[in-house]
Formats: structure tokens, C-alpha cells, sequence
């Protein structure tokens, strides 16, 4: 039993108890309603592995504490880790409230003498937390915070409800100490210090701190739904409800050809999902600090998506609910269209790189939400860059995104002849796709592609004329339709050409036709030709030979390493290079830093601002590599284009080339390796490699 102290369990009590869970279940209900104004999204699949990684990811807060945000990460844990070790003791406050009977925590019982030391000492861990918080707000102020006075609030409430805590349970010992009410060790000690004071003295600070702290809990869990803090309680579903898919994969439009309007153009339009993403965005703003697009002065702020995205579900709620909606901390103009709100710009913005998911730690999924929205744009309202309008025209009207080239698809075939076109006989399709085919420098590669699988004696084939657009670009540029009909024109054709297994030289139209296309029940075994020659040299099949003696930096394609987990053998070929040195870039491996290409920007000129190719570029020059090795189309043109708006770069006259190319240079004849790529590196230059 616990010290027999009176507890103030009287009308007072009832009345402010009850009243805020009546308010507390209004606010919950008002949230929960607009959640279920979301459009369906089936969230339940892969159920045992959804409850096994649910673990790690939440009880111990994984992203969360990435060394980049160590600091953060330990206050987090600290909060966090107070709260859930804290709960035992709020149940039992609230039943001592009603009487003192139907408290379970007796003070002598084994369990409860762990339990105090432990609790006692998480409270002032999140003490520590919240003091780490606000000197992190009020000193050193990261641009990626919102500093507003929100999270002050909270913070102050989280500081009280310990405080509080303490305190009471140290007046309790000092009014009748209990068998080993040493285990309390921090409030024992602050009862020694009341000795000797009169105990209705005592009685008046206990029910004092007893009280506020009450009406501390109840005024905290009441402020919850009125704050970008909501995320208490949504983040754990959020992240149990979050897509087990490569986040480079979009989702279609459920019956297309059935729908009235396309994308999202209200709030509503969203999932249930996108809305609880709302709800659970914390406004870290790790997101904003990864996304290229923000890093470059463009107006795309993911976080900003995020945040409107809830306050739009919130100041519309008047006209979606059937009650009074009361709108406390709440900005925005009631019925402002979705995309003004969000914004024009800022929709266009987004290259669909995803370093906003992969640093996101409530796994918010940001680029449905912006696709969903630029669809609505292009297919609803027609409007579009016009660059993104020319590039639409120009995939409908040729089955390409490439305006102006001088190029056929089958013009490689024709230089480099005894090319075999696919017939079902081969082990593998090799799908050129429109800029290994139709862009001059591009071309290169896909011939040393050609040349690699020649050598290897890989079983393959082309499409040559029958080939056309994966459907990529016509995807991330809003125009879902255009997708659906060319991903169901290849499948078809796939089907009828007895294609089982697949080569994409493109991450862009890799990850369509591994991820998306069993979308349309095209289901094929894709593989990348990085990954493929990164075997064959393991095998053997493949021997680098000449010596490439040239400080090599790796560049990860966002859709080749970060939408699909592809690092490794990229950097396996580089490494195989015979006198290559290779050098990492600070952004690299999940961290990378977008070339500029993704979402269609290959293609859509760029918001005002820092060129992203541009930025990348001089990030790679900073290595000291003369050699800037990728595997993807779009990053070896966007490099190209870089260099040459790079003093630096274009004085040094760094090169780009595909992996593919490299390796071609090193198991083909010493004749054939370009004396660029043999050259020794240059006076001055470091040639320690540069670390993570």
C-alpha cells in the first residue's frame, strides 16, 4: 500500500478530469473524422514484416538518431524514453485520484522498488532532453527548425509535468516516509531538505504540486491535437502504415479511365495515409535540409508541403465536418484551392529524389503527395512549365521525350552493326531506352554496353524500331494516362516477344519496369547493367586489364541507389580499375545530392535559382577526381553540362563516363582506351581520397 496521505480525490478533481477528456475526445474526434475523408489505401500488406521492423523503428527510434543528427537524436531519446518508462506512474495518479484503493503501486512491493530508480531517473534524463531542446531553439537556432512558439510550449509542459512529479512525491516522503523510500532516490533527497517543516505545511505543498501537476497532464494532452506535436500520437501508426515499396515507386490512379478528376486537387482527394502524414510531420526540418531543390534557392520546402497539407485539412474543416470545428494555432485562408496553397513552383520544383523520405524520421511520404498534386495540374487544369507541356506533346506525338535530335533509334545499331534484334531465343532484352538511343553522348555508352556483353557472351537482344518510351517521364511529369498507355504498349509487346528477364542501362526506366510495372501485371526479372558487369567481373567473364591511373569519384543516381538500394557494384567496377584511385564525395550513398534530372527535370527548365547539376559539380570537383564515374544517362549529361558551368571543373577538364565506359577502357585493347583516360594525374592535385 502507499503512504497513507489523503489524496485530494474530491469534486475539483472530478470536475477538471472529466471536462478535459470531454474536450480531449472532441478534439480527437474532429481529427479522426477528417482522416476518414480520405480517400481509401489498402496499408495491410506484408503484415508480419510491417510488426517485425515496426520494433526498431519506433521503440527505439532508429531515424531518429542518425549520427548526421546526434544531437537530436539523444535529446529525442531522452524525451521519449521518459515518457514511455513514465506511463505506469500516470495510470496510477489517476486512479489515486479517484481513491486511493484502486492504486496498484504498492511502495514496498519488489516490482515498484525497481521501478521508482528507474522512473526517477528517466525524468531527469528528459529533464536533460528538454534543457538540450531549448538550447537548441534558443542558441543555436538550425535554419531547419521552425522556431516558433509551439514546440516552447510543449517543451514547457514536458519540463513541468517531470518537475511536478518530483516534487509531489518528495513532500509524500517527507509527510510519512515508507519502507524504502530511498529507491526515489532524487525526491528522498529533496524531502531531506523539508525536515522539520510543518506537516499541514507539507499536506499544502503536496496537493499543490499534486494539482498543477494534474492540470499540467491535462492541459499538455489537451494543447496535443492544436500542435505540430500531434505526431505523439500518429507517428507510431505512421510509420506502421508506411508504403514497404522502393519510394521511388508512384502509385496509379485507381480506374483511370472511370475518374471525374485526376490527382489531387482538394484535401480530400488525398489517402487517409497523405492526410495522417499531415498530422504526424514534425516539422524537423531534416527534409528541407536534404532536398536539392531548397538547398538551391528554389520555393520547394517539403516540409512546407507537409505542414500545408495539415493546416489545409484543418481550416477547411468547417465545411467537412458535421460539428463546430475549432481552429486554435490554425494558418491559412479557408477555401484557397490546394495547389495555391501549396503552390505552383514549388510543385514543379521537386526532382523526385527522395532524399526528403530517406531522411524523413516518421516516414512521410512526400513525393506522392507533390506528384499527386502535379497531376491534378497537368491533367484536370493543363497547367504546366512549358517546357514540361513540349516534352508531353513531344512523347505523345513520337513515342520520345527528345526534341530535335538528329538521331533514330536504330542509328547506333546501323554504325555499330551485327547488333541481334530480340526474338524470345535470348536470356535477356537490352532495353537502349530513348537516351541511350537518341542522345549523342549517350550513344557512347550504350555501345560500350554492347561491346561488354559481347565480350562476356551474354545472351541478349534489342528492340532496335520496336522500342519506345518506358513511360518514366511521362509519369513524373504529371501525365498519368500517357504512362498507363505506354507501360501497357510495352508490356504487351514484352509478352508477345517471350521477354522474361531484363537489362536497363537507365535507373529511370530500371525502376519503372522492376517497381511499376507489376502495377499493369508486367512482371519481368530487371536488372541494371551496373550490377550485371559488376558480376561478370567477379565472376571472371569480365577482366579489367589496362591501367586507368585517374582519381575516380562515384556519383549514386538517386533511382539506381537511393529508390533502389543499388551502391555496391557501381562502385565494385570502379574499384576493379586497374591504377584507379577512387574518391568518395561528402553526399554519397543514401546522402547523395541529386544530379538535378529526376522528376522529369531532364527535360523541364529549372525555377530560378542555383542550377542543382551546377552544385553537384562543384562537389564533385572539391574530390580533386579528374574522372566523375555514374550510372545513369541523365547524371552523365547533367555532369556534361555542369563542368562547363564550372570554372574549376572545365579548367581541369574533368570527364564523365558511365561505369560501363570505364570498364570498356580497361578490358579492351590499350588502343582503345582514350589518352585522357590514361593520363597521369595532375601536378598539385591531392591524392589522399576524400572521407564521408
Amino acid at each position: 500500500m502507499a503512504p497513507s496521505v489523503q489524496f485530494p480525490g474530491n469534486v475539483f478533481f472530478y470536475l477538471i478530469f472529466v471536462s478535459a477528456l470531454v474536450f480531449f475526445a472532441y478534439s480527437a474526434y474532429v481529427r479522426i473524422y477528417l482522416l476518414l475523408l480520405g480517400k481509401p489505401d489498402l496499408r495491410l500488406d506484408r503484415l508480419w514484416e510491417r510488426i517485425v521492423s515496426f520494433v526498431p523503428l519506433v521503440l527505439v527510434i532508429w531515424r531518429v538518431i542518425r549520427p548526421r543528427y546526434w544531437y537530436s537524436g539523444v535529446l529525442h531519446l531522452a524525451i521519449f524514453w521518459g515518457f514511455m518508462t513514465f506511463q505506469l506512474n500516470t495510470i496510477n495518479f489517476f486512479l489515486e485520484g479517484f481513491s486511493d484503493d484502486l492504486s496498484f503501486m504498492s511502495w514496498a512491493s519488489a516490482p515498484w522498488l525497481a521501478y521508482f530508480p528507474v522512473m526517477q531517473a528517466f525524468e531527469i534524463l528528459t529533464l536533460i532532453g528538454v534543457v538540450m531542446a531549448l538550447a537548441r531553439r534558443e542558441i543555436y537556432k538550425p535554419p531547419r527548425l521552425s522556431l516558433n512558439w509551439d514546440a516552447r510550449i510543449i517543451l514547457g509542459f514536458i519540463g513541468i509535468l517531470m518537475i511536478t512529479d518530483l516534487f509531489a512525491v518528495a513532500f509524500q516522503i517527507a509527510i510519512e516516509p515508507f519502507s524504502h523510500s530511498e529507491r526515489a532516490f532524487f525526491s528522498n533527497a529533496m524531502a531531506e531538505t523539508f525536515k522539520g517543516t510543518d506537516v499541514d505545511v507539507l499536506k499544502a505543498w503536496h496537493t499543490t504540486f499534486w494539482y498543477a501537476h494534474l492540470l499540467d497532464f491535462l492541459l499538455f494532452l489537451n494543447f496535443l491535437p492544436y500542435s505540430k506535436h500531434l505526431h505523439i500520437f500518429t507517428a507510431a501508426p505512421n510509420v506502421f502504415f508506411r508504403r514497404l515499396q522502393p519510394t521511388g515507386v508512384l502509385q496509379p490512379i485507381p480506374n483511370l479511365e472511370e475518374q471525374e478528376v485526376f490527382g489531387v486537387g482538394r484535401i480530400q482527394d488525398y489517402t487517409w495515409k497523405q492526410l495522417l502524414d499531415g498530422y504526424t510531420c514534425t516539422e524537423c526540418g531534416r527534409c528541407q535540409e536534404a532536398c536539392p531543390a531548397y538547398n538551391t534557392g528554389k520555393e520547394l520546402s517539403p516540409k512546407e508541403i507537409s505542414h500545408q497539407l495539415r493546416q489545409q485539412l484543418l481550416v477547411n474543416a468547417s465545411d467537412l465536418l458535421p460539428v463546430p470545428v475549432l481552429n486554435i494555432n490554425v494558418t491559412g485562408e479557408r477555401g484557397v484551392p490546394l495547389t495555391e496553397a501549396m503552390g505552383f513552383n514549388p510543385i514543379w520544383d521537386c526532382v523526385t529524389c527522395g532524399a526528403c523520405q530517406y531522411e524523413c524520421p516518421v516516414f512521410i511520404e512526400h513525393i506522392q503527395a507533390i506528384m499527386d498534386v502535379r497531376r491534378y495540374l497537368v491533367m484536370d487544369e493543363a497547367r504546366m512549365p512549358e517546357t514540361a507541356q513540349a516534352t508531353l506533346m513531344q512523347l505523345e506525338q513520337r513515342g520520345h521525350p527528345w526534341r530535335g535530335t538528329p538521331l533514330g533509334r536504330t542509328s547506333w545499331i546501323e554504325e555499330m552493326g551485327d547488333v541481334p534484334m530480340f526474338d524470345g531465343s535470348q536470356e535477356y532484352l537490352f532495353w537502349v531506352g530513348c537516351t541511350g538511343a537518341l542522345s549523342e553522348r549517350n550513344v557512347l555508352t550504350t555501345k560500350a554496353i554492347v561491346r561488354l556483353l559481347n565480350q562476356a557472351g551474354v545472351s541478349y537482344g534489342v528492340l532496335g524500331a520496336e522500342e519506345g518510351c518506358c513511360g518514366d517521364p511521362a509519369r513524373r511529369l504529371g501525365n498519368e494516362y500517357l504512362f498507363m498507355l505506354q507501360a501497357q504498349q510495352n508490356i504487351e509487346l514484352f509478352n508477345t516477344k517471350g521477354v522474361k528477364k531484363i537489362i536497363a542501362s537507365c535507373p529511370h526506366g530500371f525502376n519503372t519496369f522492376k517497381n511499376e510495372y507489376p502495377q499493369f501485371d508486367g512482371h519481368f526479372e530487371v536488372i541494371h547493367h551496373a550490377d550485371l558487369f559488376a558480376q561478370l567481373v567477379k565472376q571472371g567473364t569480365l577482366k579489367p586489364q589496362e591501367a586507368l591511373a585517374q582519381k575516380i569519384t562515384y556519383h549514386d543516381s538517386c533511382y539506381l541507389g537511393r529508390h533502389n538500394n543499388l551502391y555496391d557494384s557501381p562502385r565494385r567496377i570502379v574499384a576493379g580499375l586497374p591504377g584507379a584511385e577512387a574518391v568518395e564525395m561528402p553526399r554519397t550513398g543514401a546522402q547523395s545530392f541529386c544530379c538535378g534530372a529526376g522528376g522529369g527535370h531532364m527535360w523541364v527548365e529549372e525555377n530560378p535559382g542555383k542550377r542543382i547539376n551546377q552544385e553537384r559539380t562543384e562537389e564533385a570537383t572539391a574530390t580533386g577526381a579528374q574522372i566523375v564515374a555514374t550510372a545513369c544517362p541523365f547524371c552523365l549529361q547533367m555532369f556534361e553540362d555542369g563542368i562547363g558551368a564550372v570554372p574549376e571543373a572545365a579548367e581541369r577538364e574533368i570527364k564523365v563516363y558511365d561505369v560501363a565506359e570505364l570498364l570498356d577502357m580497361s578490358v579492351a585493347p590499350a588502343s582503345a582506351v582514350p589518352e585522357a583516360a590514361k593520363a597521369d594525374p595532375p601536378q598539385g592535385q591531392s591524392e589522399e581520397p576524400v572521407q564521408q
